[in-house]
């Protein structure tokens, strides 16, 4: 759609100006918002996540990487491939595990409770993943499966999608169903202050958004196995997990 734009004449990759967007407006809510209901300063919500930006690019690239290694091992030249591997691919779900990583990281290193850090986070993953995949769609990546119904979008010079040909808008909808689970999580929080049944429902909305979309996504080199993508397995493990979190019975903490 838009690969590049021109910025004070340079050019810039708009998939990685959309998501430095995304981050920084989650971060000014997170640090300026959810912060207040929770124990921790906006100095530590900042830094730690810095320390969690660190950890899904780690992630994210980590887990492209394993779920390429057929791919890898198939090649002909393995080092050419996996320089071109390390040079463009991020799986979402490798950034949310090592992002949570970076910031129990940082609650460790300067003695700041990982709870309020992270139920101050949570809330803003969905907006800057919605964000992100704005830039998605710019650069034609996770593009969706051939469609000829309605919202059907065409890429004429993507790198990553096929061009010139109608497909199902993985991109779109995802946006539209990260900036609704951003608004119920907004609209509950305060329902859920003090207990991890933020990070719970979440975890339940996300993996069933993602379960579901999984099926109408095109590029098929993330790893199937058994008849599912890696991250609908991992979305199935997340959505146990964040049932067995939201019905914990817990305690809230007094701000």
């Amino acid at each position: 759609m838009l690969p590049y734009i021109n910025i004070f004449g340079r050019q810039i990759a708009t998939y990685g100006f959309i998501i430095v967007l995304g981050i920084i407006l989650g971060t000014m809510i997170a640090v300026f918002y959810f912060s207040k209901f929770n124990k921790v300063k906006k100095d530590d919500v900042f830094y730690s996540i810095l320390y969690g930006v660190v950890g899904v690019v780690i992630g994210a690239k980590l887990l492209y990487l394993l779920t390429n290694i057929p791919l890898l091992l198939k090649s002909e030249n393995i080092l050419n491939t996996l320089l071109q591997m390390l040079s463009g691919g991020f799986v979402f779900y490798g950034g949310l595990i090592g992002g949570i990583l970076g910031i129990f990281i940082y609650s460790k290193q300067f003695k700041i409770e990982f709870k309020s850090l992270i139920l101050t986070i949570v809330p803003v993953i969905p907006l800057v993943h919605a964000i992100g995949r704005i830039g998605c769609l710019c650069a034609g990546c996770c593009y969706g499966m051939e469609y000829h119904g309605f919202g059907a979008i065409i890429f004429h010079n993507s790198i990553f999608a096929p061009n010139e040909i109608p497909l199902f808008p993985t991109q779109i909808v995802e946006c539209i169903c990260n900036l609704l689970i951003f608004a119920i999580l907004t609209i509950t929080y305060k329902k859920f202050i003090g207990t991890y049944k933020t990070v719970g429902l979440y975890c339940i909305l996300y993996s069933i958004v993602r379960f579901i979309l999984e099926f109408f996504r095109g590029d098929l080199i993330r790893g199937i196995y058994l008849g599912l993508s890696t991250s609908q397995w991992i979305s199935i493990s997340l959505l146990i997990f964040g049932i067995i979190i939201f019905i914990k019975k817990e305690k809230s903490y007094e701000n």
